[in-house]
């Protein structure tokens, strides 16, 4: 039977919530729980709030893939797809073997057993037109990884101190908001990562000379990594010029060195278990890296640089207070 109200007008039945494959981050969630809230960013308290943030940190790494969208077409230039398939000795040492035997013109059972060994042939892909566009193309990321690290940066901060997060609406906002200094930092940024690395694997591979460059390297790679745990931080907190962000990463490097040597091991641990992951089966690599990957290594760095940030610079901002030379904010950002 139909229900009719008091004014005898016909009761509509609810509506069904309808199924969606996408979820709903505008409306109102549920609140930040009293659990959530971080006091004490101890050693135990990590996993905890870690547990308790990882559903959204797999969306937050979600934003960084997708935001990085121009990664896709670097490892289409590289599947071989668009190449132009070839065979070539596997081994290194083979043209050098072929070029003594080709000089002596000798043939001699020990050249034969080296040249069994080393002239197993492999299939090599030379780039096309269209690997060298999908290089180009690739190279487009220096323009997306610092504003999409700025808008991530915002969303893993406020997971970390327990606020409300609106993941698709907090990137979009900080994003529009810090794109005037995470697009230039973001260039810098990109540069400088490829510049240590192609330098560590050069002095590594000439280690016998280099060996002094490459621990010096190392070092430098070392105290980068803490410096980005702060600069995006504190870029997507404070009103501060580039340059006073930079100058205050550095002081924070060195002085949360104990609490940025724990967490920088944790991400090294972190990317040697997802390669090894990836060497036993490939798919468990693939799915930690699009799961897990680069929003836990966020998380870490920012479970680590926070309460160094808020110490420093929150509390003295609020207090009027100033602490050692480290350059005092304009304002805090919402």
């Amino acid at each position: 039977m139909r229900e009719f109200d008091e004014h005898g007008e016909p009761v509509k039945p609810p509506k069904k919530k309808r199924f969606s494959l996408f979820w709903n981050y505008s409306k109102d969630g549920k609140g930040v729980k009293k659990e959530d809230i971080i006091t004490d960013y101890n050693f135990i308290n990590f996993f905890k709030l870690y547990a308790r943030k990882f559903t959204r940190l797999v969306w937050v790494n979600a934003l960084y893939i997708v935001g990085n969208f121009p990664i896709f077409f670097l490892l289409l230039s590289i599947s071989g797809f668009f190449g132009e398939a070839g065979a070539a000795p596997a081994s290194e040492v083979f043209p050098v073997i072929s070029g003594i035997q080709t000089a002596s013109g000798e043939f001699s059972p020990s050249m034969s057993a080296l040249l069994g060994i080393h002239g197993a042939m492999t299939t090599i892909y030379a780039p096309t037109t269209a690997t060298y566009i999908l290089r180009g193309l690739a190279a487009l990321i220096i323009f997306t990884f610092g504003p999409v690290n700025a808008g991530c940066t915002y969303l893993v901060k406020n997971l970390v101190k327990g606020e409300p997060v609106f993941l698709w609406q907090d990137f979009k906002s900080t994003i529009k908001t810090s794109w005037k200094q995470s697009l230039p930092f973001g260039i810098l940024d990109v540069l400088m990562i490829g510049l240590c690395f192609f330098s560590l694997y050069s002095y590594y591979y000439n280690y016998s000379r280099y060996y002094v460059l490459f621990y010096c390297m190392l070092i430098v790679i070392i105290l980068y990594s803490f410096m980005r745990f702060y600069i995006y931080t504190i870029m997507v907190t404070f009103e501060l010029s580039l340059p006073k962000i930079i100058k205050n990463a550095a002081i924070f490097s060195l002085l949360g060195f104990g609490r940025n040597f724990i967490m920088f091991l944790g991400i090294v641990m972190l990317i040697g278990l997802t390669l090894s992951l990836a060497s036993i089966f490939i798919p468990l690599g693939v799915i930690s890296v699009f799961m897990i990957l680069f929003s836990t290594c966020a998380f870490m760095g920012m479970y680590a640089a926070y309460p160094k940030i808020k110490k420093y610079m929150i509390d003295p901002y609020y207090s009027g207070d100033e602490d050692m030379d480290i350059s005092e904010p304009e304002s805090e950002k919402d």
